[in-house]
């Protein structure tokens, strides 16, 4: 990368967590559709039907506590039957390759039961697959903190995700455990990271990436002076289409982190940076 001027932009990576340097919490939802026969997506459906104010979105704002009362609210959003027949409908005709209304029709006397779902058990999986380092973005994360590091300001690295806040005493939050220590490892690669159960705003609202954006200009004027950050100056990587909508509204340049390829998201990366972030191992795959 050129030589920085005390008047020139950084380049600067913005990153979702999960899906994107971590394995894809969607993984375990789609593991478990599958282990009990429910139809696949009817989960991110059900979560999404619920915004803005479902069980989901108020623990991701950090309205709520990750607790028995969450599971108890998330089971009740998983287990609405009027979502439910909207949802088979379009799966119904999906499959049948039919139009919507032709599907919806005869969904109307097939749809079976609301599928009983251990809101509990799934979250936990969830979060389990989701600290799993992803094989190919995290070393060449890890290749991009070392080389912001030497870059005097030129190249900057954020994090922007929805995430929860886990109780205390939970093991995710002890740094002696893998788990603990993977998490804490994560969070130092980055120059900013905002989480969106502590600043009490989630993606793909508008008000948590403007959040960001001035966290970021503020961190480069206040540590290497010059011109701050502009959202032009932003790449986002998203593995959720919406959320990375909003980053295109506001004036990001984005990527979108396809499940379980994040090897191609790497190889965007690369042609920005002029970096070589690939593990050479696996860039012969």
């Amino acid at each position: 990368m050129p030589e920085r001027k005390s008047t020139s932009r950084p380049t600067v990576l913005l990153f979702d967590i999960g899906g994107v340097c971590v394995v894809s919490p969607f993984q375990a939802i789609l593991d478990y559709e599958k282990a009990c026969g429910i139809p696949p997506g009817w989960v991110n459906y059900s979560i999404s039907a619920t915004n803005p104010n479902g069980s989901w979105q108020k623990l991701e704002r950090g309205e709520i506590l990750l607790d028995a009362d969450f599971f108890r609210e998330f089971k009740t959003d998983l287990s609405n039957e009027s979502r439910w027949r909207t949802y088979y409908a379009r799966y119904f005709a999906a499959t049948r390759k039919e139009k919507l209304s032709d599907g919806a029709e005869e969904a109307a006397y097939n749809v079976p039961p609301v599928p009983d779902i251990d809101a509990e058990k799934m979250y936990w999986t969830m979060m389990s697959m989701a600290r799993e380092p992803d094989p190919f973005m995290y070393p060449a994360l890890k290749k991009l903190r070392a080389a912001a590091d030497k870059s005097n300001g030129r190249l900057i690295i954020g994090a922007l995700s929805n995430t929860s806040i886990f109780p205390p005493g939970h093991p995710f939050n002890d740094e002696t455990t893998q788990a603990g220590k993977t998490n804490k490892e994560l969070k130092g690669l980055f120059d900013i990271f905002v989480s969106s159960a502590h600043v009490g705003m989630r993606k793909p609202d508008e008000d948590i990436y403007r959040y960001a954006i001035t966290r970021l200009h503020e961190f480069v004027k206040l540590k290497y002076g010059g011109d701050g950050v502009r959202v032009e100056d932003i790449t986002f990587l998203d593995d959720i289409g919406t959320n990375l909508r909003t980053a295109r509204k506001l004036g990001m340049n984005t990527i979108k982190v396809q499940l379980g390829r994040a090897d191609k998201a790497v190889l965007e990366l690369e042609k920005i940076t002029g970096l070589s972030l690939r593990d050479e191992q696996r860039a012969k795959l």
